[in-house]
């Protein structure tokens, strides 16, 4: 692809893609694809895009983008980096260079996390000024992006839009094409927490590619940080009433209000032993309390000094030679006086029976294995918990009423089958039980729009509308407006479009 824009500072992935459509004239978002991934079933992701290779290759002859800077500084990536381990940081960076089916935001805990990602759209109109006057355009900036903080880091509070870019995953938006309302907030105490967390995740964003920290030293990291401030209990335990008094009113987002009526709330999880990752923001929220002079650099440095758990090695445990000795008998007694009437999962969470299973899988583990399968219990038939013949007839005459009910409406997008099942209550579960669905599955093939009748039905649009305006229906008009090219466009589509241009007869 020729004259593809280079990224500006900050600038997503996203609203690269989208100025270099503009740039090329391209009106059609799969074209678009097409010609800068080479493949038209790219989603358009606005903080952790995938296939970023093939950016990197349209920026090769400036010598400066590879795949590390792209991630780095033209994604959200850095703010889930620090707090990952070094496997996972590296494999959701493999991910982001090629294709990740989604797998990067799984990977880095943004679908579990309590903290989610922005679905709606966002501006600082003040920056989208500033970014006019500096570069003669505006482009999504990846500091108004932050999971649930929608707080520009220069001038605060940020407009937020209606429209969510889940809408058409296809399409890549401009930031001018996009109208964003402004969000009021008067409470100045709010406002000074604020804008900390917004300075230290603009921080965070600007941290080099550097290797992560391991759970371990997290851990170590925040054990050491309560003892320092006097919250803890001797030499490891956790004054966890102390901690919540220190942070509880540093808390302003929504998604980071503690239930303190639970043990395990994400406040004392935070200062266990970290069994996973935690936000950007849980983070921010402690350190602001504790140690709010602190750069985040200073912070991911000082985590790193902690030490990393060494595992001794020890010789491998060798169990007592396989005999028929009075113990191995006895045990052997004991596992089958319990099997009587004890199904084997259960007797294993017995009180002695974990501990009886663990003894003879050690020393008499061949023959603890074969009597078990011989002794599982019969598995049940499950009993149909749906009626799915009922439901297949059910779900067709909905379908068929919200076909009836778009065959009166002349505009929206192509009608295919993804679209018609969409529009059907559960969506998502129905997609995934069509096999079960016989009759549902042949009213999506027999009604869903095809793409020549996709086309047909733009051209009547753009005929319409023009004709309402008084405008002409040259050819070339009529396919710009219709998003029609000539490589893809469908041969009776063709003969339509010249019958309306010339008048003369479809043969």
């Amino acid at each position: 692809m020729h004259n593809f824009p280079v990224p500006y500072p900050d600038e997503l992935i996203y609203s690269l893609v989208a100025r270099s459509g503009i740039r090329s004239a391209i009106t059609s978002s799969k074209q678009l694809l097409n010609q800068v991934f080479d493949d038209r079933k790219v989603i358009a992701t606005l903080d952790l895009p995938s296939h970023l290779s093939a950016i990197s290759s349209l920026l090769v002859n400036t010598g400066k983008f590879d795949i590390q800077r792209l991630i780095y500084e033209h994604t959200m990536f850095p703010i889930y980096a620090p707090f990952v381990s070094e496997c996972t940081r590296v494999q959701a960076m493999a991910s982001m260079e090629s294709g990740s089916n989604g797998s990067v935001h799984l990977m880095l805990g943004a679908v579990a996390s309590i903290v989610k990602t922005p679905g709606n759209f966002r501006s600082c109109s003040l920056c989208v000024t500033e970014q006019k006057q500096k570069y003669g355009e505006s482009y999504w900036s990846r500091l108004w992006y932050l999971p649930a903080f929608p707080y520009c880091p220069k001038h605060g509070i940020l407009n937020q839009s209606k429209i969510t870019y889940h809408d058409n995953r296809h399409t890549f938006h401009l930031c001018d094409q996009i109208m964003c309302n402004l969000q009021l907030n008067n409470d100045n105490k709010d406002k000074e927490i604020q804008h900390y967390l917004a300075q230290k995740s603009q921080e965070l964003l600007l941290l080099p590619c550097q290797k992560s920290p391991t759970k371990y030293q997290w851990s170590k990291f925040y054990n050491h940080l309560a003892h320092d401030f006097g919250c803890g209990k001797g030499t490891k335990q956790i004054a966890h009433e102390m901690i919540a008094e220190r942070v509880t009113s540093k808390i302003t987002i929504p998604e980071l209000i503690v239930d303190f009526s639970m043990d395990t709330n994400w406040l004392r999880t935070i200062f266990r032993q970290h069994r996973k990752a935690f936000s950007y923001l849980q983070h921010l929220a402690v350190w602001s309390a504790f140690i709010p002079d602190m750069t985040v650099s200073e912070i991911i440095k000082e985590v790193k000094t902690k030490a990393i758990l060494s595992v001794a090695v020890t010789k491998s445990f060798q169990p007592e030679p396989k005999s028929e000795s009075q113990l191995i008998k006895e045990k052997r007694m004991k596992w089958r006086n319990l099997i009587s009437t004890t199904p084997i999962k259960d007797a294993r969470s017995l009180s002695g029976g974990g501990a009886l299973y663990a003894w003879l899988y050690r020393n008499d583990r061949e023959w603890l294995l074969a009597f078990n399968r011989q002794h599982h219990a019969k598995s049940v038939p499950r009993k149909e918990k749906v009626n799915w013949s009922a439901r297949d007839r059910l779900l067709t005459k909905q379908l068929l009423k919200v076909i009836r009910r778009l065959d009166t409406i002349i505009e929206g997008p192509r009608r295919s089958k993804y679209y018609l099942l969409k529009q059907l209550k559960h969506s998502n579960t129905i997609s995934k039980k069509l096999f079960l669905l016989p009759i549902l599955s042949s009213a999506l093939n027999r009604y869903h729009e095809s793409v020549f009748e996709f086309q047909a039905r733009r051209l009547v649009m753009t005929i319409i509308a023009r004709k309402q305006a008084g405008l002409g229906v040259n050819r070339w008009q009529l396919m710009r407006y219709a998003s029609l090219s000539e490589e893809r466009i469908q041969p009776i589509v063709v003969k339509l479009l010249d019958w309306v241009v010339t008048g003369s007869n479809i043969k």
